[in-house]
């Protein structure tokens, strides 16, 4: 089974120190006993938002930024100002733009599987896999095969996507 990060909704408590979920992104709406509880689950707690994330005293921030010829540059930037934090970079599942993306060294980099994937960006995902170190990660879609979950070093995806996913792998082994 994959490993898994969940997006906690506004009052979302339930999957708090679930054994198979690693990580938790947050925002500026969830309520502030959620927050705390997720900050003290002993897991780390993302969000995407940068001034949440130092006002909050949070683990990280996920950015979803253009990639293009400008990127190194913005990510450089970004590095300093989030020292000490994790950094996930959101990539379309395109092989130069994930070529450029994980040559700026982000901790991790997320792919959007917002529709069924073509074949190509299936295959995207497993050069991916195969070629680089950082880890991936994909945002979850239930039109996508959960065979190519596993490709991914996690999953990201809501609470009522994690009961439904976790059920149909439990039916599937």
């Amino acid at each position: 089974m994959p490993k898994f990060i969940i997006k906690i909704g506004h009052n979302d408590k339930e999957l708090i120190n679930n054994q198979d979920i690693c990580c938790y992104i947050v925002s500026k709406d969830s309520a502030p006993d959620v927050l705390e509880k997720a900050k003290n689950s002993d897991r780390l707690v993302l969000t995407e938002d940068m001034d949440f994330c130092e006002e909050k005293a949070l683990d990280g921030v996920i950015i979803n930024h253009q990639i293009d010829e400008k990127f190194p540059k913005y990510m450089k930037t970004l590095q300093k100002k989030t020292a000490k934090k994790f950094l996930g970079i959101v990539c379309p599942l395109r092989r130069h733009e994930a070529m450029i993306a994980s040559e700026a060294e982000p901790d991790f980099v997320i792919f959007d599987t917002k529709d069924s994937l073509s074949e190509e960006e299936c295959n995207v995902l497993q050069w991916y896999a195969e070629l680089f170190l950082i880890q991936s990660a994909i945002i979850y879609n239930p039109k996508v095969d959960e065979n190519l979950l596993n490709i991914a070093d996690f999953v990201i995806l809501n609470t009522s996507e994690y009961k439904i996913l976790v059920d149909k792998i439990k039916t599937l082994d």
